[in-house]
């Protein structure tokens, strides 16, 4: 044999092998694994989050967790409602909602400012104003029906509306009759 014959069979083990490992690596699904885990833009459950919110628009912060929490578990986590930019005054409400389970709703120690409506949201009790912040919640209480999989990875999401207050509040709840 020639070398040149040598290297293009050399060459072409290699490229065959190389082919077979990646096709194992994707199908096994190890490449997706890889980048979940090095993820760093996602919010873990317990980091403290500000959401800066603008009048009249809706804003969300998500985060992924595992299954793996007792039914009625207090977990602590502070979501905090940042108006620095805001240049009206505005009514806020909050709700959360768990992706991948559906009916599952976590519980929260709020300050005396959040009251929980028939509509599933919480509703601020005052005018949120410009250069202010608000705390939401410090706790989250998991549900009492757990039905969550240890090993599973869910996303709870905080979704905060304004309104300015120059409307009427119950234009949010107008929609529900």
């Amino acid at each position: 044999m020639k070398k040149k014959d040598i290297a293009w069979f050399f060459a072409v083990i290699v490229l065959s092998a190389l082919l077979a490992v990646s096709i194992i690596l994707g199908v096994t699904g190890y490449f997706s694994s890889v980048t979940f885990l090095k993820s760093a833009a996602d919010l873990k459950v317990g980091d403290t989050v500000q959401i800066s919110v603008l009048p009249n628009q809706a804003n969300v912060a998500s985060y992924s967790f595992d299954g793996a929490y007792f039914p009625n578990e207090l977990i602590p986590q502070v979501v905090q409602i940042d108006a620095k930019n805001l240049n009206a005054d505005v009514f806020v409400r909050v709700k959360a909602k768990v992706f991948g389970e559906d009916g599952v709703e976590f519980g929260f120690v709020t300050p005396e400012h959040f009251e929980k409506a028939e509509d599933g949201y919480y509703y601020f009790d005052d005018v949120l104003t410009g250069g202010s912040k608000i705390t939401f919640c410090t706790y989250l209480i998991t549900p009492e029906e757990n039905k969550f999989v240890s090993n599973a990875k869910y996303i709870l999401s905080f979704i905060v509306e304004t309104l300015e207050s120059k409307y009427d509040i119950n234009i949010w709840k107008a929609s529900l009759q």
